[in-house]
C-alpha cells in the first residue's frame, strides 16, 4: 500500500469515528434504531486490498468505536466478521477478472447491484452486533426491530453519502 491510500484511509477512519462517536451515537430514534455508518469504510474497500490489510483496518476501526462508545469488543467483532465476508460478498454482486480492481460504488457496480450489496452488508453486519450486544437472547421481537429499522436508517445514509461523494446521484 501506498503512503497516499494509507494516509486517506487513516484520515476516512478518524472521520468516521468521530462522526460516529459524536453525533450518531446519540441517536435512539424510538429506542431501537441507532445508525452505525462507520461500516461505510469497509464497505468501500477495493478488490485490490489484501484480506490481511482488510481486516486490520476493520477490526481497528471496531475496536476504536468500541473504546469511545463502551461497547466492549461488539463493535470490533462485529466489523471484523464484515470484512472477513467482504471481498466475497462484492464478487456476488460484480463480475470481476483476475487483474480487475473493483472499489464498490454505483458507478462501477451499477445502482441496483451497488444498492443490494448495501443492503446486503448491512444486514449481516447489524445482525451479528444486535445479536451480541442482546446477549443473553431475551425479547426475539426487540432484537428484530433493531436490527431492521437500524439496518434502514444505516442503508439510506450510505445511499445519501453515495449520492454525494459520486456528486451524480444515484442514476443507471
Amino acid at each position: 500500500m501506498d503512503g497516499v491510500s494509507f494516509t486517506r484511509r487513516l484520515f476516512t477512519l478518524i472521520g468516521l469515528v468521530l462522526l460516529q462517536v459524536l453525533f450518531l451515537n446519540r441517536i435512539a430514534l424510538f429506542g431501537y434504531v441507532t445508525p452505525l455508518f462507520y461500516i461505510w469504510m469497509i464497505v468501500r474497500f477495493d478488490s485490490s486490498m489484501s484480506r490481511s490489510s482488510i481486516l486490520l483496518w476493520s477490526f481497528f476501526l471496531g475496536l476504536i468505536i468500541d473504546v469511545f462508545s463502551g461497547t466492549p469488543g461488539l463493535n470490533a467483532a462485529s466489523a471484523t466478521l464484515l470484512a472477513m465476508f467482504q471481498p466475497g460478498i462484492v464478487k456476488l454482486f460484480v463480475s470481476l477478472d483476475r487483474h480487475d480492481v473493483v472499489v464498490p460504488c454505483s458507478a462501477v457496480m451499477g445502482s441496483r447491484p451497488f444498492a443490494g450489496y448495501l443492503l446486503f452488508v448491512t444486514v449481516l453486519h447489524h445482525t451479528v452486533y444486535f445479536i451480541l450486544r442482546s446477549i443473553p437472547l431475551g425479547d426475539w421481537t426487540v432484537l428484530v426491530l433493531k436490527v431492521v429499522f437500524s439496518t434502514l436508517l444505516t442503508f439510506v445514509f450510505m445511499l445519501v453519502a453515495e449520492s454525494v461523494s459520486s456528486g451524480s446521484g444515484l442514476k443507471r
